[in-house]
């Protein structure tokens, strides 16, 4: 199609394209800012099927709100374009949702991406988990292989957003804290690896010190069988390598290369993970693996993607992919550890 329009064009003398220039100039200020745009491109750009039961027998079936419906043949029931649809509920314009997922990109905070794109801090936050929820859908089921470096980071657990009553302690402000030395339960350990072509695991696997079961929640079956892992010298990592049939090397305590193996990589990764958690302000616990999903994301984005093209492509990743995710669900994701566990170990702490 774009040879076709290419050739036309080349074929028009120089007042009519300059008359083409000032249309498209004209179109490229107004439309970007309609609403219908996000409609206009689903309808272009993505399959339609039933969102019930895939099925492609469907046929037109009017219009409600401007807005394109279909009836499905097996099922007999109608569905819109946007059903499952991150654009089926939100009001945002093309120009806005570009603008916002550009602020994600660049780790924005959700004041800062509320001042940008001209929405509140609510509709951002719950915009964004929505779309963490379709890039949940992405980058599935790759095993790592070959050398695989991994390697832990701990971060601090936050309750962020629970209710008062539902709190399993007491509340913390900016510059105050009740944590002790060195790692414990009040920490939330997230595993990260990353292997020789690039393919990326990021797991939040518990809260405290990581032991061989929570590595192994996090990697088991991910790693193909006979390949190596480049890890620091956590006895941990031993018992794993031996359950999952894996060669292990470690880089001991206080060293950061073990003849030619170490693990730059991962800690350059965890490094890009800190940056965007300083960024952010607070992030609570609950949704602490939708960030750090995103993080895979986007360094998956910057791989493969030229940096001019990054946004156009997400804006195709989250505009044509389907999450059945409603504002309400945002709210009730479970924490990444067990509560009451966590209560138990507060209160003997503080006893």
């Amino acid at each position: 199609m774009k040879n076709e329009i290419l050739k036309e064009i080349k074929s028009l003398l120089p007042p009519e394209l300059s008359e083409i220039k000032s249309l498209v100039n004209e179109l490229l200020e107004t439309k970007p800012k309609i609403r219908k745009t996000n409609l206009e491109y689903l309808e272009r750009e993505k399959e339609i099927t039933c969102p019930i039961d895939k099925s492609h027998r469907i046929k037109k079936n009017g219009h409600k709100n401007e807005t394109q419906r279909y009836w499905c043949h097996d099922c007999k029931k109608s569905f819109s374009i946007t059903e499952n649809s991150i654009a089926k509920s939100s009001f945002l314009t093309y120009q806005q949702f570009k603008k916002f997922l550009q602020c994600m990109y660049d780790f924005k905070s959700l004041v800062e991406t509320s001042l940008e794109v001209g929405i509140s801090e609510t509709s951002c936050f719950e915009l964004q988990i929505r779309i963490f929820s379709i890039i949940n859908q992405a980058f599935e089921n790759k095993k790592l292989k070959g050398e695989t470096q991994v390697d832990e980071k701990y971060i601090r657990t936050s309750f962020k957003g629970m209710c008062k009553e539902k709190m399993p302690r007491t509340s913390r402000h900016d510059g105050h804290t009740e944590l002790t030395s060195g790692i414990s339960k009040d920490q939330v350990c997230v595993i990260f690896a990353i292997d020789s072509y690039d393919t990326i695991i990021i797991k939040v696997a518990g809260n405290g010190a990581a032991t061989t079961e929570m590595i192994s929640f996090a990697l088991k079956d991910k790693i193909e069988k006979g390949s190596t892992i480049i890890t620091d010298s956590k006895s941990s990592y031993r018992q794993f390598a031996k359950d999952n049939s894996l060669n292990l090397i470690q880089i001991p305590a206080g060293q950061h290369k073990f003849k030619n193996y170490t693990i730059n990589d991962v800690n350059e990764l965890m490094q890009e993970a800190e940056i965007y958690l300083d960024k952010k302000k607070g992030i609570s616990s609950r949704h602490l693996q939708h960030h750090m999903n995103f993080i895979k994301y986007r360094k998956i984005l910057k791989y493969t993607i030229k940096y001019l093209e990054i946004n156009e492509e997400m804006y195709k990743n989250c505009i044509l992919a389907t999450t059945s995710l409603k504002s309400n669900d945002v709210y009730s994701t479970e924490m990444p550890f067990d509560i009451e566990e966590y209560k138990k170990w507060y209160s003997n702490r503080n006893s």
